[in-house]
């Protein structure tokens, strides 16, 4: 997972989809997480995803793209490598914070 996806956040997440995502970390282990949050930017999807058993409140961003494997619809939650689309999502993803503790 790129250090590009770190986020800490401090507010609640109601969850997006209660299904259990798992993503492979650079030494090859599995973890679980939930969508906590997806938005738009430039016409991509991102979602926040935070650990499924709870044991950490840091979420990751991730890009998420639609995949077609042999038919069937799947997500391909993709790391952001880029400076400047991770620069846009997370000024994007910050103004909906502040946006939502305004309320």
């Amino acid at each position: 997972m790129s250090n590009h996806d770190d986020h800490n956040h401090d507010h609640e997440h109601e969850f997006v989809d209660e299904e259990v995502v798992i993503l492979e970390d650079e030494d090859g282990n599995e973890h679980e997480f939930l969508i906590a949050e997806t938005f738009e930017v430039d016409a991509r999807i991102y979602a926040v995803l935070v650990s499924a058993d709870g044991t950490s409140e840091e979420g990751f961003i991730f890009r998420v793209e639609e995949k077609d494997v042999d038919g069937e619809q799947f997500l391909d939650f993709i790391a952001i490598e880029d400076d400047a689309e991770w620069a846009n999502v997370e000024r994007v993803y910050n103004e909906m914070l502040e946006e939502e503790d305004q309320e």
